[in-house]
């Protein structure tokens, strides 16, 4: 069990808040991942991520992650269970520039993934299995696909139970598995689209009582561009 947060801002007035509204956020799925968290921020200077081992609202005090602003960010606390608790391992995972991927769930065909990217000449920091996914959606991106079919093609070639949030420079996207088990909450107004895995992480959003809330269906790739 691990969560994840990420909010895609609209309205460039709210980008002074985009840390802010993120630190929020996080804080309400602190008990989902108490090992870990980091976050991404796509401010003015381009991705930055930070990352970090023990508590969740700790780490983002340290981080200063309520003073960023930007147009778009992602969080993720972890609960450790397919590798060791340590700052490699925490997500976001980052292999590109201006990619994040943060990941809840398991692959169960990770090794088999991460042994056909390493023939293919794909690097790897650390033996995480969201690494994989986070690797290989860089690679299709390498190979000229566009975020969309590279999500699709995760859905192809792994299986496990997962929901991951991914984001470019300008791209906002999340994909379920084919069960759709692991929790995905999607809220949308014209200010700002947010993803959570837990409803109340929403609530404190500007506007949130007009948002259309909804869930992705299973496999289904839903993306969002600046």
């Amino acid at each position: 069990m691990c969560g994840i947060v990420g909010l895609h801002l609209k309205d460039p007035a709210l980008e002074p808040q985009l840390g802010a509204l993120l630190s929020g956020m996080l804080a309400q799925v602190r008990e989902r991942g108490p090992d870990s968290a980091g976050v991404g921020v796509y401010g003015p200077g381009g991705l930055a991520v930070r990352k970090g081992v023990g508590d969740p609202v700790a780490l983002a005090e340290e981080f200063g992650l309520a003073g960023m602003r930007g147009h778009q960010a992602v969080g993720h606390t972890r609960m450790a269970t397919e590798s060791a608790i340590t700052v490699e391992g925490s997500h976001p995972f980052s292999p590109r520039p201006g990619l994040c991927l943060v990941h809840n769930g398991s692959f169960a065909n990770h090794a088999t993934v991460r042994r056909a990217l390493e023939a293919e000449g794909v690097v790897f920091d650390t033996d995480n299995d969201s690494e994989v996914a986070a690797r290989f959606v860089a690679h299709r991106l390498d190979r000229g696909d566009d975020l969309d079919k590279a999500l699709r093609l995760v859905c192809d070639v792994f299986d496990g139970f997962y929901t991951l949030l991914v984001t470019t420079d300008d791209e906002f996207a999340v994909v379920r598995d084919a069960v759709a088990c692991k929790p995905a909450i999607l809220a949308e107004t014209p200010a700002w689209v947010a993803m959570v895995s837990e409803y109340r992480a929403l609530v404190g959003l500007p506007g949130f009582a007009a948002a259309r809330v909804f869930e992705p269906g299973p496999e289904e790739v839903c993306l969002w561009k600046r």
